[in-house]
């Protein structure tokens, strides 16, 4: 499975999982949801969470370069992109 595919099920699992929150919720509220639903519940949550650690194991080369100015604005520093790199979309790094 490429990084794109991968990106996608981890979207498309967050999606199912988030239609579903709200009722699994409701029943723990309600002491009324089914040790079963639990249990497939928690199973899914594992799966997201492995395909998550996965796409982050993927990730562990990559180097986003930048750097730090003081904008003055709320105190805090702002982060800003490299002269080469949009802010909103870092390449990934190449191994060399």
């Amino acid at each position: 499975m490429d990084r794109r595919d991968l990106g996608m099920d981890i979207v498309g699992q967050l999606k199912d999982i988030n239609n579903d929150t709200g009722a699994f919720v409701a029943g723990v509220l309600s002491d009324d949801v089914s040790r079963e639903d639990q249990i497939t519940f928690a199973l899914r949550l594992v799966r997201l969470a492995a395909r998550i650690k996965e796409r982050a194991d993927g990730t562990a080369g990559m180097v986003v370069e930048g750097g730090v100015v003081d904008g003055g604005y709320s105190g805090r520093p702002t982060l800003t992109a490299g002269a080469d790199e949009r802010p909103d979309h870092p390449r990934p790094a190449v191994d060399g």
